[in-house]
């Protein structure tokens, strides 16, 4: 399912708890967090969203078209996060939601 924009108050957990991984989920990554929340913040935003990953199913993308308020640094943020927790086995310490399987 794409787009998943989060100011349309879509939210893949959401959804993943709702319809299972019968659907495969594209984006929900809010980028005002991006641009905005702080490192902890933004910790907390994408590995709690990976939990939508679980047994498969997720592109982690944003919601929308990146916009040109996030820097590199930034972005290379996104990335090296997801680059360390989202592979398999998912390992997501204090923000494992283990309701979502």
């Amino acid at each position: 399912m794409n787009p998943l924009e989060h100011k349309a108050e879509l939210d893949v957990l959401d959804l993943r708890r709702r319809y299972g991984h019968r659907m495969a989920f594209c984006g929900n990554m809010d980028v005002k967090v991006w641009a905005d929340g702080s490192e902890e913040r933004l910790k907390e935003v994408v590995l709690t969203k990976l939990n939508a990953a679980k047994g498969g199913g997720l592109i982690f993308q944003s919601d929308h078209s990146v916009p040109d308020t996030i820097s590199a640094q930034r972005y290379d943020q996104v990335v090296t996060l997801v680059r360390r927790y989202g592979r398999y086995p998912l390992e997501l310490g204090r923000y494992d939601r283990p309701e979502i399987h």
